[in-house]
Order: C-alpha cells, then structure tokens, then sequence
C-alpha cells in the first residue's frame, strides 16, 4: 500500500493471478546435433512441449520451452541470433554435454535439469520449505486464471553474487534483493521503483547473463522470495532466452551482437544542450538565448525548444505555432548561422482536442479497445485534456507521423526530443491484431525507429533524444532520465539510473541538469551541472529556468568552468564513444563493469570512469564532501591540486565548488 501505487494514469503491466504451477518433470531426447538439443518434455500435469538448446554466438545459448496447443498470438522478436554458430555435443546414458567456443552446459535428463561449468551455475529446480512448499518457481509454467500461460524458470545464485541491468533503476544498479517487473513505464520522477527504459537484460557478477527475447512484462526475482535462487517469470506464449558468459564486457558485446549496436550521435551532439525549459517560448526570447549564450562565450552546441514551439494546447500537432514562431525556417536558420543545432519536442499521442484528431480516428489511426472503439485516456498525469495513442502498426498512422516528421525537420531542425510512449494499456488492441500486453514495451521501438528513419533521411543521422525504451532501443542513440525533482534525493538516482543503463546496453544517456520539478538552489544546480557536464551526453532543462547564469555569480562560474572542460574533453570523449559503439560497452563506466571481483566495487554506485582514464564522482549532498574509492592504478585531480591517489583504496575528499569531481589516470592523455 503506497500512494504511488493508486497513480491512475500510469500504465501497469497485467496482473498475473496464479490458477496451476505445473513444472516440467520428464524429458527424452528428439534431436542432438551440432545445431543444438532439442527435447521432447512432459509437465508433471501431462501437458507436452518442445525444450531446445541451441548455440546462438560463441559464448551464447538460446533456450526456448513452448508447450503444445499455446494460441500463437502477433508477437514481435527483438533479439536476433546470428545464423553460422554451431556446437559439440556429448552423451552419456543420463546426460547431454553441449559445448560451444567459450560455453559448456550439461544437460541431466532424469530428473531434469541444466547445469553450466564455468562460471558454475545449476539451474534450481525443486526448492522448497520444511513444509514441501516451493520457494522458487521451477522450468515450467504456470497456467493464469485467465488461462494464460506464465513460463518462468529459476538459477542458484552465491551468497556475493550481484545483479545489474534491467534498463533504468532508480534504486540503485545493484539489484539483488529486489523483485523488477521489465515493464516501460512514466516514472512521476525518479525516486522510485518504475522505470521509463526496460530492457530484460541481466548481468551477474559471477560471468554470466541472460537476455530475454520478449515484449511481454517479464520479472525477475533476484534472491528477493528466495535468497539462495534467482526466478525470470514470462507471461508470453513461449519462453525464449539466451544465457550468455563471460566477464561484464564480454557479456555486453554479446548483447550487442545479438540485438545490434549503439547509434554514434554526430560529434555536435556531445556538446552542451541549452533548454528554455517548460514554459512558454517564442522567436524572439529563442533568439535572445543565442544572444546571451555567445555574447557570455558559454559552450553550447544544441538549442532545445520544448512543448511551446506548437500552439499552447496542441502539443500533438507538430505544427509551429505561428504568432510566436512567425518564421520557422528563418529562425532556424538564423541559429545555424550562429553555430546552433535545433532541438523539438515531441510526442505520439493526440488530444481529442487536436484539429487532426477527427481525421485519425475516421481512418482508424488510433489504438482500439477489445470492443472496437478508439481507446481515450489521460497520459498527461492528470493535466491536460484525454489523448488517444497513434497506432504506428497501421501504415496509414506511420505515414502521417512521418510526413508530420519529415515537414518539421524540413525546416532545418537537427533533431527531436521523442517524449512519452509509455501509456499504452494492456487492453488496447492494434491494426496488426497485437494486444497491449505486447505492444506497450514494443512501442517506444516503433515511435523511435519511425522518427530515426525520417531524421536520417532528412539529416543525415539517426539520433533521437527519448524518454522511453526496450532491448535494442540503443539504436536510437541518445535517452534521457525522465523527470526528476530538483533535490539531492533526485540527483543521486539519477546518476545510479544512469549506471544502470551502462550495464543494460545503453551507452548514451542524459538527465535533465538541475532537475525538472522545481527550481535548484545554487550549489545544487552547481553540482548537478557539474555531473550533467561529465554524463555521456548533456542537457540544461527543466521546468523553470536551467540558464545557467541565473543561479548567481559563484554557481555560474562554476558551471561555466565545467563546460569549458567539457569543451576540451571533447576528443577524449569522441573517440570513447566510438570505442564504445564498436565494442558493445558503454561510455559511462560504472565501477563493478571492470572490477566485478571487488567488493568494493560494488559498493561504489555513485561514481563512474567516463571513457577509460576519467575517474568522475559527483556531489549527490550539500557541503562539497564525499567518499570516492580509487580503483587500481594512480589518479591525480585533473586541476593540479592535491597529490596522487594510489587505488584501490577508498578516500573522503573535498570538492571546492568551483571545481569539477573528476580525476584523471595516471599517464593517460585526455586533456
């Protein structure tokens, strides 16, 4: 019971009520091959399905169970297997070995179960309590009392071991103990348990990971029922897996490789992003921002427009406002001149009040309801009029939005800022026959990928600045972290939010510098620009003014001195980035990526390496002290003061406001 919980515009996942848990009890060998196992299974209430094995990448198995007689139902794929990998396998009276270049999985047929070598790892397949009960959720499935089928499956887990991934987490990028539903979701901020980016990608520290191929609400519950087990549970019609080895970095280039890289943002998008924030705009306080900007020589290479470049109330149209913005081209190109990129936002819904909304719902461009009608609802928090949701699976809806698209980029904008596309309810139904328990994580994929072909066509990249995404979303190239509230509170979950995109596969995130809610004090803003400045990617916005000279004359100079840093890191940061599109890893190290063997590692949470030889650690309190821990090797701050920190070691330091928590490797050469 939590206020949270009654949010009624907040999409939730379907609720999955319990009616048999029916395991798999029995297996026979169909097929053994060097394309892989497959299994005939019986579950222990007589059902039959298929178990296959097969070798996806050298270090990668996919592991599908499907029970005969499921529906099957439109689903989209989001992982994709490489086509040429084969396998080894052994067998013995009772067992099947299957080896591939960097993987062994024993395979025990009676009673089943699957084992893995190295790094050791058996699958749990019948825990339970003095009282026979079962603690973890066996291979198998669990029949809903809709009559739906739930598959799940469960892995011993070491009392030391740590997990990571999931997408966006507020709480923190160390997961055990928690139960996370992979569900895309408006956060209302960023202090709690929902997340705008799921991705059911999960990362051990023991050498091991698991990618889920799905877009239905996968959870995972990691040693939190159980402390000895960690359970995946998939109310999908098949359970379709990959279990992946390697260290943390050899694991995500695998999930890379199966889902496909990063996009490269263009240089000029690693500069500073300037924001007028929420609130009314116009031509003319635009032009006196690029005004005050150069005259102050602050670095900024990106000018963002937000909701008001459209008529007040019509946010969904994507037409510019014309009293305020009387000549959108002119403007833009008025900004180009001056050495800016343009940034808009957007959004995929329409209000019923939108002028285009007759047209959309005659031509059925809108997601239905089971019944047949347009599916109305509030996905603006209770703020603004009912929306419906685009359906981008209607090709008639696709092609509108692209030409809405097309027309706005047209006019010389270099990139939009893609809002929302978390409100799709699980009772939707779309043009293509999928329901929302399928489509609502699937769609930021579609929203992002319509407005990244239109951008790439028009500018010549693909970069969009998003909100929501899942697996494979890194394609979109830049995300930022939602909303938070300008407090510590907020800045310190934002920065753990931020390194658990790195380990999910996401290398280029943002936040919103200062916060969104609310105004920041000086040193807050002063701080957080400091951490935004040394993000992968950067952006002042909020919901009053983020200009960074009004917050005094001590904080602007501070600032000013972290983007000027910026500026000169530029190189540094360029070349990382591309380090990190080629290899799978992300440009915002966290601490337990290159050291998943140290305790202390795991304890630093709020502090990262940008690239390889930055050591970043921001403020997340006031009074410009904290605890940093020093990995191995030797660190200098990169302003000169102080002496060398030899690592691995922990140290309380202090941080005069004017300079930035950052430090350098010894002998490398950022600067």
């Amino acid at each position: 019971m939590h206020p949270r919980d009654r949010t009624p515009w907040v999409a939730p996942p379907p609720p999955l009520v319990p009616a048999l848990l029916d395991p798999l009890a029995g297996a026979c060998v169909a097929v053994a091959d060097t394309d892989g196992v497959t299994l005939d299974v019986r579950t222990a209430a007589g059902r039959t399905g298929t178990l296959r094995l097969r070798p996806a990448t050298g270090n990668s198995l996919r592991i599908t169970l499907r029970l005969d007689g499921v529906p099957t139902t439109p689903r989209v794929s989001v992982v994709t297997a490489p086509a040429t990998t084969g396998c080894l396998v052994e067998r013995s009276p009772d067992t099947l070995t299957l080896r591939l270049d960097a993987l062994r999985l024993d395979i025990h047929l009676s009673p089943l179960a699957l084992e893995l070598t190295d790094p050791h790892l058996r699958q749990a397949t019948d825990v339970s309590d003095p009282s026979g009960r079962r603690t973890v959720l066996p291979l198998g499935v669990t029949e809903l009392a809709d009559g739906q089928p739930a598959y799940h499956d469960s892995w011993f887990t070491e009392p030391d071991e740590h997990f990571y991934g999931l997408g966006e987490r507020f709480t923190g990028p160390d997961l055990r103990g928690q139960r996370v539903d992979c569900w895309v979701e408006d956060a209302q901020g960023s202090t709690g348990t929902r997340s705008y980016k799921a991705v059911p990608f999960l990362l051990s520290s023991r050498g091991y990971a698991v990618l889920v191929d799905t877009t239905a609400a996968a959870s995972f519950d990691l040693a939190h029922h159980n402390t000895g087990a960690w359970s995946l549970t998939v109310p999908d019609e098949e359970l379709d897996y990959y279990l992946i080895t390697g260290t943390p970095g050899e694991c995500l280039r695998t999930y890379r490789d199966l889902t496909g890289p990063a996009l490269l943002p263009p240089q000029w998008a690693f500069g500073p992003w300037i924001s007028g924030g929420f609130c009314r705009d116009s031509a003319r306080e635009v032009r006196e921002r690029a005004r005050r900007i150069r005259e102050l020589g602050f670095p900024c290479d990106v000018l963002h427009i937000d909701t008001y470049w459209q008529r007040p109330g019509c946010w969904s149209d994507m037409e510019w406002d014309a009293e305020a913005f009387p000549d959108p081209q002119g403007l833009v190109a008025d900004l180009a001149g001056q050495g800016f990129h343009v940034s808009l936002w957007m959004n995929p819904y329409l209000s019923v009040d939108s002028p285009h909304f007759a047209e959309a719902d005659n031509n059925g461009w809108f997601l239905h309801t089971a019944s047949g009608g347009t599916w109305i609802g509030q996905v603006w928090g209770g703020a603004h009029p009912d929306s419906a949701v685009l359906d981008l699976t209607h090709p008639g809806a696709a092609d509108w939005l692209r030409g809405r698209v097309r027309r706005v980029l047209a006019t010389g904008v270099s990139v939009l800022k893609t809002d929302f596309g978390e409100a799709v309810p699980v009772a939707a139904v779309a043009y293509n026959g999928m329901t929302g328990d399928r489509l609502h994580n699937l769609y930021p994929l579609l929203f992002n990928d319509l407005v990244a072909e239109v951008t790439r066509e028009v500018a010549g990249h693909g970069l969009t600045w998003g909100r929501s995404t899942w697996t494979g979303g890194q394609r979109h190239g830049a995300k930022w972290t939602g909303d938070p509230d300008a407090s510590w509170q907020d800045l310190a979950s934002t920065l753990r939010a931020g390194l658990s995109l790195s380990f999910s596969g996401h290398p280029f995130w943002s936040h919103d510098i200062g916060g969104f809610h609310g105004t920041p004090d000086p040193e807050l803003f002063a701080r957080w620009a400091q951490f935004g400045l040394m993000s992968p990617l950067s952006r002042f916005h909020g919901m009053t003014s983020r200009l960074p000279w009004d917050f005094g004359e001590e904080a602007y100079a501070a600032v000013l001195h972290a983007a000027r840093l910026r500026r000169s890191l530029l190189p540094y940061l360029h070349s990382a980035a591309a380090d990190a599109v080629r290899t799978g890893e992300p440009l915002a190290r966290p601490m337990a990526l290159d050291h998943p063997d140290r305790p202390d590692a795991h304890a630093a949470d709020l502090q990262y390496l940008l690239g390889p030889d930055l050591l970043v650690a921001p403020l997340y309190a006031p009074g410009g002290r904290r605890q940093v821990w020093f990995p191995p090797g030797e660190w200098l701050p990169y302003a000169g003061s102080g002496g060398p920190i030899a690592g691995p070691a922990w140290r309380r330091v202090r941080i005069p406001l004017t300079a930035a928590p950052l430090w350098l490797r010894a002998g490398a050469h950022v600067l």
